[in-house]
């Protein structure tokens, strides 16, 4: 995977890109706290991050599936409807970025992901909700296209940590 140097903080959002659409930033695994201000526990391994712009109405929230705009061949995001296929998963915002803006959400490694309206479980895979957009169910079978892992159970509309990987 190649992966651009980062210039700015993950978190910075702007109303004007200031990277291509679709980069990725590798944050390497570290035995400290991250070198961002998104910052996962000390060995928790390596992340990567993709740029992309809020075509939403809707601001991406810390926790909101983002799913690739419908009809789209750019890095457009999207809350992502109810039942998305995981194919069409650009990341997880783990910060918010309004409307009409650009920023970095999570592809791949430890983030937080809005559970929907029955929680998550521990130990279980996740699939996009299908109640509220934007939010994660449990996998109902080991068949389902999942995009993370919970390693925390919680309750409905609350943030869990998991391992996420998103097809981008």
């Amino acid at each position: 995977m190649h992966a651009a140097d980062l210039v700015m903080d993950v978190t910075e959002v702007d109303t004007s890109a200031t990277a291509p659409l679709g980069q990725l930033y590798f944050e390497p695994a570290t035995s400290q706290a991250s070198v961002t201000t998104v910052k996962p526990p000390a060995n928790s391994g390596p992340r990567t991050w993709v740029y992309v712009y809020n075509d939403d109405s809707a601001s991406l929230l810390q926790g909101t599936i983002v799913a690739r705009d419908a009809t789209t061949t750019t890095y457009d995001g999207i809350v992502a409807p109810v039942d998305t296929a995981t194919m069409r998963l650009l990341g997880i915002a783990q910060h918010t970025i309004a409307a009409g803006s650009y920023g970095w959400i999570l592809r791949q490694g430890l983030g937080e992901v809005l559970a929907d309206t029955g929680g998550v479980t521990a130990d279980n895979a996740l699939i996009v909700g299908n109640a509220v957009t934007g939010r994660a169910d449990n996998a109902g079978a080991v068949t389902n296209h999942a995009f993370a892992y919970s390693t925390e159970t919680v309750s409905a509309t609350a943030l869990a940590t998991c391992w996420i990987n998103c097809p981008g």
